[in-house]
């Protein structure tokens, strides 16, 4: 058999073991930041989700009231569009009351001018009448 070879190791070459427990420390040390930038990122992504739900949120609130102030004005609105139409209403009533009363004083007016009429139509008619009767029965 033959003699195991033996190296001779110098002061300055390192040890092996020494060499793999340098590397696991060094791959150790590689996961912990990996590991710690991805909590920095998640934590940054996170907190940027956060603020960006928070102005949509603060959006959608700006659009809801103005949506409630436009409702409230457009009800308003009409509420004093039915209050105009209520009082133009009230007005035509009382002038259309008021033209039916003028009609009906002018239509008694003419009517008593048409009763005198007939009166005097029918008393000249019986002064003729009678006259006539009276040439004729003599």
């Amino acid at each position: 058999m033959p003699g195991k070879i033996t190296r001779s190791r110098s002061v300055d070459s390192p040890d092996p073991a020494d060499t793999m427990l340098e590397a696991d420390k060094m791959i150790r040390k590689l996961k912990r930041d990996r590991e710690d930038n991805i909590r920095a990122v998640m934590t940054a992504t996170e907190a940027a989700l956060a603020e960006l739900d928070e102005k949509v949120a603060s959006r959608h609130r700006d659009f809801q009231q103005q949506r409630e102030k436009r409702r409230l004005d457009c009800l308003t609105e009409l509420l004093e569009i039915a209050d105009r139409k209520a009082a133009i209403e009230d007005k035509m009533g009382n002038i259309s009351a008021k033209a039916h009363a003028k009609v009906e004083e002018l239509e008694a007016m003419i009517m008593a001018g048409y009763e005198g009429r007939a009166k005097d139509a029918t008393l000249a008619l019986e002064k003729m009448t009678g006259k006539l009767m009276e040439e004729k029965q003599e």
